[in-house]
């Protein structure tokens, strides 16, 4: 089966926390990224919304739009990559957002820090959940709902894996390399964490989507493209030529203006009554 998303689990052991933090903020940077938060996250900001926590935060692209947008409140933002890290500090700095803590953490492997212990009004990640398996996340959820307050909203922000779309002329091109038919999804990823929500004690709220488009090659699209294109052709669905096909058939569709990616992003969250 084809693993859809890029391997994050060990980015210091491999070196490639920088590249990796590097395309993450090209996607954070994007004007579908601001459009995505004020219809995804902006609504669970209530003005009694003063101590949140981002789980997996990479870069804490989006805790600091969160410390930025409620300043009256704490946000904690956690990552077991030191070297994720190192750049979400930098930028925190750069942007002078003075209430945003960043921490070390492992979640599967370490105590939570000191700053998790009280409970907090709103708890989330973005696109972490994939990253654990099966058991790992019936485990998280009921746990990370108990460190909710009253009223406090658990909420996931996920990628619909059987979703994406790319533009381009030979239609048959795109299937073989995209292969959503070979793809290994995990029946508790995206929408499969709201039985887990329900079962965790919480109130559902109403899901979310935002269809996030890229008109732009960037490098977070060039990174996911070229990765399923070198996948495709290591399997034998498709040719040398095919790939170099594919490679510049993008950049060509770019350079015209006529570039297309789309992929539909859910919201889906529980409120601890």
């Amino acid at each position: 089966m084809i693993q859809p998303l890029p391997d994050y689990k060990n980015l210091d052991a491999s070196g490639e926390a920088r590249q990796a933090a590097l395309r993450m903020e090209a996607r954070a940077s994007a004007p579908a990224s601001a459009h995505m938060f004020e219809q995804l996250v902006a609504p669970l900001l209530r003005e009694n919304v003063h101590r949140v926590l981002e789980i997996g935060c990479g870069t804490a692209a989006l805790s600091r739009r969160i410390g930025q947008r409620q300043p009256h409140a704490s946000v904690y933002a956690a990552d077991k990559s030191v070297g994720m890290l190192q750049m979400a500090q930098a930028l925190i700095e750069k942007e002078q957002i003075g209430n945003v803590q960043l921490a070390t953490w492992d979640v599967l492997n370490a105590p939570r820090p000191a700053l998790a212990h009280a409970p907090f009004d709103l708890i989330i990640s973005s696109v972490v959940i994939p990253y654990f398996t099966d058991g790992q996340i019936e485990a998280l959820v009921p746990q990370w709902a108990q460190w909710l307050a009253p009223g406090g909203v658990l909420a996931f922000v996920e990628q619909d894996l059987n979703t994406d779309s790319v533009h381009f002329p030979d239609g048959q091109l795109p299937r073989d390399i995209l292969a959503k038919h070979q793809r290994d999804i995990r029946p508790g990823w995206c929408l499969g964490l709201r039985p887990l929500l329900r079962r965790a004690g919480l109130t559902l709220l109403p899901r979310r989507s935002f269809l996030w488009t890229d008109q732009a090659y960037g490098l977070y699209t060039q990174e996911v493209l070229g990765r399923m294109a070198d996948a495709a052709r290591d399997r034998g669905a498709i040719t040398d030529a095919q790939w170099t096909e594919w490679k510049d058939g993008l950049t060509a569709l770019a350079n015209a203006g006529d570039f297309y990616y789309g992929l539909v992003y859910h919201l889906i969250a529980g409120r601890r009554e």
